[in-house]
């Protein structure tokens, strides 16, 4: 299981919370993909990750897997997340944890536009954009039957949703998915609030590490660590995928928690 060092308690619930002097939480990365505006192969990232340049053009991502009247009903953001997460769970039955700030927030801006205009709203539209929209239509298209939960990020949405799967792990799975996705705001809610410039996605497969392989990582504590909130630092996934493209590293999760990659 997800193992934890150093912690005499450890409660789950409204989030999770640690307590009395946890150091780590153990787990293994098996398995990640990203995508941003067109960049979804490692040797882009690579190459991004050198250069420290993003595509300017807009892009939507490849879903021709699927068929075409199960791509008809995608936004540009879950077809986003179903190109990263597809491959990581394929013939694979296992949770997914979807996690982001604002969601479908583009879809939400044209529903409340047809409100204020008073016109019907489609159920359709509305379905596909509350919260969970994306882990609904990922465990349907990729026929998943284990459990898909959604997680309103928040200010460290890296550090909510690493807990929860932590949390997952520790409560009986083998293994997850873990999807962090975002889409640029619409231009009204951007005085309020940061957006990234393009959609960006991505997905960890994450394991308890038993008859398993792959990257061994930790969630550990540290009094030093402070970082913005993805609310002023919007392309928050960025350091993240750095990380995993290099195989290696510490990534700043919020509020005295780091992600340790390729732990000792």
């Amino acid at each position: 299981m997800a193992e934890l060092v150093g912690c005499r308690e450890w409660i789950l619930g409204g989030g999770a919370q640690l307590h009395d002097c946890c150091l780590s939480i153990e787990f293994l990365i098996t398995a990640w993909r990203a995508w941003y505006s067109g960049i979804s192969e490692l040797s882009d990232w690579q190459r991004w990750r050198c250069e420290k340049v993003l595509p300017a053009g807009e892009g939507q991502a490849d879903v021709s897997f699927l068929t075409a009247m199960q791509r008809r009903r995608l936004s540009p953001l879950s077809k986003a997340a179903l190109h990263a997460a597809y491959p990581l769970i394929k013939h694979r039955d296992i949770p997914l944890l979807c996690c982001s700030v604002h969601g479908e927030s583009v879809r939400t801006h044209s529903l409340l536009k047809s409100v204020a205009a008073g016109e019907d709203l489609s159920p359709t539209a509305f379905g596909l954009s509350v919260h969970n929209a994306v882990a609904g239509q990922l465990s349907i298209l990729c026929s998943v039957q284990s459990p898909a939960l959604a997680l309103a990020g928040g200010d460290f949405p890296l550090l909510a949703g690493l807990l929860e799967a932590a949390g997952i792990l520790r409560d009986g799975a083998e293994e997850l998915l873990l999807i962090f996705y975002e889409e640029p705001l619409p231009e009204m809610y951007q005085s309020s609030a940061q957006s990234p410039t393009h959609i960006c996605v991505t997905t960890m497969r994450l394991s308890k590490g038993t008859n398993a392989q792959g990257k061994k990582s930790a969630l550990v504590s540290s009094t030093g660590t402070k970082i913005e909130s993805a609310f002023e630092a919007p392309d928050y996934q960025l350091p993240l995928i750095s990380a995993l493209i290099e195989g290696s590293g510490v990534v700043p999760l919020g509020q005295g928690w780091e992600l340790h990659l390729n732990a000792a």
